[in-house]
């Protein structure tokens, strides 16, 4: 049975259906047991669903210029 560290370390190659019969099978087992692992792979499914729809824009050059202000406003108040 795989660990959470390899399970991790492949779930890209799960999503991606590049694993090996036995090792695709090693994965759907630990991801049977353990909910942590399972959580992971959703949450990387959803990122690479989204990523791949490009639903994510650039932000303006004004909001990059108010993260920084911000981001400085916290950092000089610590």
């Amino acid at each position: 049975m795989l660990s959470c560290k390899h399970t991790i370390a492949q779930g890209t190659d799960y999503l991606d259906k590049e694993l090996g019969f036995w090792r695709k099978v090693e994965m759907k087992m630990h991801l049977m047991i353990c909910v942590n692992c399972r959580r992971y792979v959703k949450q990387l499914k959803q990122t690479v669903v989204m990523l791949s729809k490009g639903q994510f824009k650039q932000p303006s050059e004004q909001q990059v210029e108010e993260l920084k202000q911000e981001y400085q406003d916290v950092v000089s108040k610590q």
